[in-house]
């Protein structure tokens, strides 16, 4: 059994709910979880939504795009993922970012990693994203993790003065990057398999003040070996499933 405080529930109770939506995360806080991890798209008139892609087919099952549709629009959109759950959960709908403050103050002892998704920056821009993001998550600032793919973003709320901040690694390498030690990042994410096997993760000085967490972890098997390897936190889709003994 993995406790809860080492787990983080990757786009919600993804295993069994449509991602990314408030269902999805409010279930995976019923199920246990204390650490929640979302993805942020902006809509054609730039406001965010909880959201992955930037096509609607997948999770919506529609043509169109997140980045020309109104927020409005998108907000009337189902999110059901309709060729992985049919259409079980037609009735959920996209959801704004306001949303998850609602969570989070209704749950104070949750926190969420908010990832804020690199179409969007180029969309936007990043000044743009860090305003809208931090005026909307400001009675939750403590509860959020602001991060990105985009090191400069992440480098931006730092300079903006947002609590706690991550990064993801593009690369394993990274670690040596400029720009990810200009963010003096809370929180690392990096994809499991991309960590070298012979890597002895203590000894690397760019995890000492960073909170290391890795992404996809499927297993409690995986989970415990990572773990064992000194990797603090395992990002899952099946946040339920690695809680059980």
């Amino acid at each position: 059994m993995i406790h809860p405080s080492k787990l983080v529930a990757h786009r919600g109770y993804q295993a069994k709910y449509p991602e990314n939506t408030a269902l999805s995360l409010i279930k995976a806080i019923e199920a246990g979880a204390l650490f929640i991890e979302l993805d942020v798209q902006f809509s054609g008139d730039r406001l965010p939504i909880i959201y992955h892609d930037t096509d609607l087919q997948r999770v919506s099952g529609r043509s169109g795009s997140v980045l020309t549709a109104t927020r409005d629009e998108l907000l009337s959109c189902p999110a059901y993922e309709p060729q992985r759950l049919g259409d079980t959960f037609k009735g959920e709908k996209i959801s704004p970012l306001e949303s998850l403050v609602d969570i989070l103050v209704a749950q104070p002892e949750v926190t969420a990693f908010v990832e804020l998704k690199e179409e969007s920056i180029e969309h936007c821009g990043r000044a743009l994203i860090i305003e809208s993001v931090q005026q909307i998550l400001q009675p939750v600032a403590q509860q959020t993790v602001l991060m990105s793919f985009d090191y400069p973003l992440a480098i931006a709320a730092r300079a903006a003065g947002w609590p706690w901040v991550g990064v993801v690694l593009q690369s394993w390498d990274d670690l040596n990057h400029a720009d990810v030690a200009l963010a003096r990042p809370d929180y690392i994410y990096s994809n499991h398999t991309n960590i070298p096997e012979d890597c002895d993760l203590t000894s690397i000085p760019a995890l000492s003040n960073a909170v290391l967490v890795t992404y996809e972890v499927g297993t409690s098997e995986l989970g415990q070996k990572l773990l064992a390897r000194h990797v603090d936190m395992l990002e899952t889709f099946e946040i339920e499933a690695l809680q059980s003994p």
